[in-house]
């Protein structure tokens, strides 16, 4: 199971926590969590990161985040 710290976190680099921080702080479970089915949207239509798409590993990742609870 995926968690936050473990796994997530480390998906978003600095020039992407920079680059979101005048919405949310990517660095911070609490507002990833709240903010999820929309980064996810994000991720899934290519519009975030900003400069390319994640790859499908990274966006079933995050999504498995999300169907099993959003651990910590």
């Amino acid at each position: 199971m995926p968690s936050f710290v473990t796994d997530i976190r480390s998906l978003f680099r600095e020039k992407d926590v920079e680059e979101m921080r005048f919405a949310f702080d990517l660095t911070n479970y609490d507002e990833v969590k709240s903010n999820a089915a929309n980064i996810f949207d994000r991720l899934s239509d290519g519009s975030m990161p900003c400069d390319e798409p994640w790859g499908s590993d990274k966006t079933t990742l995050f999504r498995q985040w999300m169907d099993e609870g959003y651990l910590p």
